[in-house]
C-alpha cells in the first residue's frame, strides 16, 4: 500500500478542528489552556491574564499586569488507553494496510475513529492584560477525525488566526468592586473536511480537495464582582453568534494565497457560526490562615450555556464545570475538576518567567455526557512577565 496515506493519518496526531455533532456550528476558537482544562473548564470568575483574553474581558481591569511573550500549546485528542496503544506500536506506526482487518495499526486506528475519535491541536500566541486593556494574537491549527466506519470517518482540519482587543474598568459597588469589560475578535478561519476514503482516492492531488475560508468578527461582554475571598462573573461570548461566511477554494489556490484567498477559483459560499455562550460563575479563595504564605486554594464553578437550536442544544449536565486549584509557593499548582460530567486533572510549574502546564480532560461534543466524548492530553509552555 502507498505509504503516503499513513503519513497523512499520522499527521493528524501532530497538527491540527473539531466540531460537535451538528456541523452548522463551529467551536469557539481559544488557546490551549491546561490551567483551565485541569480545573474542569472553569474560567468565568477565575481566569486571569492570558486566559482572560478568551474567557472574561472584565478581568482586564486589574492593576496586576500580565505579558505573555509567547504561549505554545499542544493537545492530543486521544484517550489514555489509545495513547498507550500508540506508544506500544510506535516502532511500526507507519505500517497501515486498510485492506487487512487484522493489521494491528489499522485495527487501532479503526477503534479510535469509531469511538472517541483521534486528532491534535496546536496553538501559538502572545498577549497583554492589565490597567484596563487586553490585547493579543492567536494562531490555531486543529484536526479531529471521527466516524461510524474507518473509511467513512471525517478528518476536519481547521486553521484560524484570531486577534483580540478589549477594554474594562472597575466600579466601587457597596462593599465590593464591579468590573465591566468587552472585546472584539477578528477571526480568519479555514476548513477542510476530507474522509479517509477521500484521502485514499486523492493521494498527492491537492487540487482535488476543497478548502473553505472566511472572516468573522466576534464580540464578547463580561462582568465580575469581587468581594474579599469571593468572585462572581457573567460573560456573553460571541454575542449574537459570530457569523463566518465561507467561500470554497481548491486547496492549491488556498495554499498559494497563504491562507487568505480573495476572489478567483471559488465556488458557492457556506455560512457557519460560533454560537453565543452565556457563562455564569463563582469562585472562592479561602483564607488559609498560617498556611497562607505557602499555599493558596481556589474553588470554582461555572455554568456555560451555548445558545444553539432545539436540535443541537446540549443538556444541563454538559453546561456544568467544577474546579479546584492548590498553589504552593507560587511555584507548583495541582488541579482537578469536573468538566461536563468527566473528571479532569492537571498541574503547573513556574520558574522565573517560564511556565509549564499540563492537563488530562474530556469534552462532550454531543447533547449528553457519554454521547460523544473527546478525551485530550494538553500541554503548554509559555514565557510570561
Amino acid at each position: 500500500m502507498n505509504k503516503t496515506l499513513p503519513a497523512l493519518l499520522c499527521l493528524t496526531l501532530l497538527s491540527g478542528s473539531a466540531f460537535g455533532l451538528d456541523q452548522q456550528f463551529l467551536e469557539p476558537i481559544v488557546p490551549i489552556s491546561p490551567a483551565i482544562k485541569g480545573q474542569g473548564g472553569v474560567s468565568v470568575s477565575s481566569a486571569e491574564g492570558w486566559d482572560a483574553l478568551f474567557s472574561n474581558p472584565a478581568a482586564f481591569a486589574t492593576d496586576k499586569t500580565s505579558l505573555t511573550i509567547l504561549s505554545l500549546g499542544t493537545t492530543g485528542f486521544v484517550s489514555l488507553a489509545g495513547l498507550n496503544q500508540i506508544l506500544a506500536n510506535r516502532n511500526t506506526l507507519m505500517n497501515f494496510n486498510l485492506n487487512d482487518p487484522k493489521n494491528p495499526n489499522t485495527t487501532m486506528l479503526n477503534s479510535m475513529l469509531t469511538t472517541t475519535g483521534v486528532g491534535a491541536e496546536t496553538t501559538i500566541g502572545s498577549g497583554w492584560v492589565g490597567n484596563g486593556i487586553g490585547g493579543g494574537l492567536l494562531i490555531e491549527d486543529k484536526t479531529f477525525g471521527r466516524g461510524q466506519t474507518l473509511l467513512g470517518s471525517v478528518f476536519t482540519t481547521q486553521q484560524s488566526i484570531v486577534g483580540v482587543i478589549g477594554y474594562a474598568r472597575p466600579f466601587d459597588v457597596g462593599m465590593g468592586t464591579l468590573k465591566v469589560g468587552g472585546d472584539l475578535r477578528p477571526e480568519q478561519v479555514s476548513l477542510m473536511t476530507p474522509t479517509v476514503s477521500d484521502l485514499l482516492s486523492n493521494l498527492g492531488n491537492t487540487s482535488a480537495y476543497t478548502m473553505a475560508s472566511g472572516f468573522g468578527l466576534g464580540l464578547d461582554l463580561g462582568a465580575r464582582w469581587e468581594y474579599g475571598e469571593f468572585k462572581t462573573g457573567l460573560t456573553i461570548r460571541d454575542l449574537g453568534s459570530t457569523v463566518i461566511n465561507f467561500n470554497n477554494y481548491s486547496l492549491s489556490t488556498w495554499t498559494q494565497s497563504a491562507g487568505f484567498p480573495l476572489g478567483g477559483n471559488t465556488t458557492s459560499s457556506t455560512i457557519y457560526r460560533i454560537p453565543t455562550i452565556i457563562g455564569l460563575g463563582g469562585s472562592w479563595s479561602p483564607d488559609m490562615g498560617p498556611l497562607a504564605p505557602v499555599m493558596k486554594t481556589t474553588l470554582s464553578t461555572d455554568l456555560q450555556i451555548p445558545i444553539k437550536d432545539k436540535y443541537s442544544q446540549p443538556s444541563f449536565w454538559t453546561w456544568t464545570h467544577l474546579g479546584a486549584e492548590v498553589e504552593f509557593l507560587d511555584f507548583l499548582s495541582l488541579r482537578t475538576g469536573l468538566n461536563q460530567g468527566y473528571f479532569t486533572f492537571g498541574m503547573g510549574a513556574k520558574a522565573s518567567v517560564i511556565v509549564f502546564n499540563m492537563a488530562i480532560s474530556t469534552d462532550e461534543l454531543g447533547r449528553y455526557a457519554g454521547m460523544a466524548p473527546r478525551p485530550a492530553l494538553s500541554m503548554e509552555l509559555a514565557a510570561r512577565l
